[in-house]
């Protein structure tokens, strides 16, 4: 994972990288459909997605109400299983970029040094 938004460099990635996390918790609730840590995700990711689909911004309100890093990092972490750490690594990734949505450019060109800047200045 690279940077604060991994393989997400616009709006794109942000796009096909959500909806690869959607089809991985679709596929865990259909083998155990009582999984609620996958219901959680599965209702953020789906969340995200509506929130900003077709074009549309998320507002501020709605980016700050994902949680789904924490769930990772929480719930999820450590893990042996490597596809299982890929579907955490692409939760964080996915929670930063839509928490702070930004341009393609900014997407493309952000570093964990803009994270950590970007922490400091709500101190």
């Amino acid at each position: 994972m690279a940077g604060v938004y991994g393989d997400i460099h616009g709006r794109a990635d942000f796009d096909r990288i959500l909806g690869e996390a959607m089809a991985f918790t679709g596929r865990i609730l259909k083998q155990n459909p009582k999984n609620r840590l996958v219901e959680a995700i599965d209702t953020e990711l789906d969340a995200m997605w509506r929130w900003s689909s077709g074009g549309r911004a998320p507002t501020e309100d709605e980016r700050k109400s994902i949680d789904i890093a924490l769930l990772a990092v929480r719930e999820i972490e450590p893990t042996d299983d490597p596809q299982v750490q890929a579907f955490a690594d692409q939760l964080k990734i996915l929670n930063h970029y839509f928490e702070d949505w930004p341009t393609d450019d900014q997407a493309a060109n952000a570093t964990d040094d803009d994270f950590f800047d970007a922490e400091d200045d709500e101190d």
